[in-house]
């Protein structure tokens, strides 16, 4: 809460300077400290700067007060846009509300806001073909006994993920009995798929370290053919879980998301088997692209789906990945090493947002 408090501390004293000299000031809330959210408002603050804006942040730590106390304030402060990473749709429809009385446009991240009077624009993943590009690999390294880490139970990411990874399945033909209707129950599934172990590791390296100890534990060594690990960080735990067991990883389908650079060596050694290329970094660009469209009064797309692609080691090419470390992000953006122009028919127009 320190850092919170600071925060807010320094949005009135900073304020008014800023304000007189005509800068243009965004509000940028994050809703826990987590490396996903920093990655982005790094690369976000990097080109919010080039354009002479100023960008204060909030980080919460997982709770709706903090998102509302923050977004009141921002607005109190007479900010020119609002960035939000949500605690909660719930939240966010409160937030809306008094953005929108207050004439501030709001612009979300990650995960699903409330289409809402307010909301500016939308920078997201496909969440769910997310998981079906998973299930693609799975399918074709013959998984059909599969351990099942999810990030945050209840989550939409989250479930988005888990219900893409079935629904690739499924789109197959594969039979997977009633595992649609039943999430979470150990032992569901058919012929074609059966998720034998559930688990959540909240997004982190050690719950879900422990989700897959217990998940060896439970099945032994022969009782899975694979995993779904819906992040890098959860499959650091995991890895680890498998190699502390005595397991050679390489021996089994390991999926995840997110693509983080340790994940490009993952994929090249054989530690694991394929990843998706889903970084926060161009999500939050996209963000910046759209409120720099709106100060110049041009007009872009609601809501995107961000672009990502999935690699096994048969296609990983590490000089086309898009980093997450901020100097190289922006040191290929740049050299335009990746596509990132909001007006690439690659952002496709996400259909939730009008």
């Amino acid at each position: 809460m320190k850092r919170f408090a600071l925060s807010l501390l320094c949005l009135v004293a900073f304020s008014s300077p800023a304000f007189a000299a005509g800068k243009k000031v965004i509000g940028y809330y994050m809703d826990a400290s987590d490396d996903y959210y920093k990655a982005g408002f790094n690369v976000f603050k990097v080109l919010a700067t080039r354009e002479g804006w100023e960008v204060r942040d909030v980080v919460g730590q997982g709770t709706a007060p903090e998102q509302l106390d923050a977004c009141q304030n921002f607005i109190t402060q007479k900010v020119d846009a609002l960035v939000v990473v949500q605690n909660s749709p719930q939240t966010s429809s409160e937030c809306l509300k008094l953005a929108a009385a207050a004439k501030v446009p709001v612009y979300h991240l990650t995960h699903n806001p409330p289409n809402e009077p307010g909301l500016a624009g939308f920078a997201g993943f496909d969440w769910v073909y997310d998981g079906e590009l998973a299930a693609q690999s799975a399918m074709k390294h013959g998984v059909k006994r599969v351990i099942m880490i999810e990030g945050k139970l209840g989550q939409g990411t989250a479930a988005g993920q888990t219900g893409g990874f079935l629904e690739g399945y499924k789109k197959a033909g594969k039979d997977i009995g009633n595992l649609l209707n039943s999430v979470g129950v150990k032992g569901a599934g058919g012929k074609d798929l059966q998720v034998v172990f559930w688990g959540s590791g909240g997004w982190f390296a050690d719950p879900a370290k422990k989700v897959m100890q217990d998940a060896i534990t439970s099945l032994g060594a022969d009782g899975f053919d694979g995993a779904y690990v819906q992040n890098d960080e959860m499959m650091t735990g995991a890895i680890q879980a498998m190699q502390e067991a005595g397991l050679d990883t390489s021996k089994y389908w390991l999926g995840s998301s997110n693509g983080k650079e340790k994940s490009w060596d993952w994929v090249e050694k054989g530690i694991t088997t394929m990843d998706v290329n889903q970084c926060p970094t161009l999500e939050a660009d996209i963000a910046y692209q759209m409120i720099k469209a709106d100060f110049a009064g041009k007009p872009h797309k609601k809501g995107i789906f961000v672009a990502f692609r999935p690699y096994e080691k048969s296609n990983l090419d590490k000089k086309s990945m898009i980093p997450w470390k901020t100097d190289d992000y922006i040191a290929k953006r740049d050299a335009k090493a990746f596509k990132y122009d909001i007006n690439d028919p690659v952002f496709r127009e996400n259909p939730g947002y009008k």
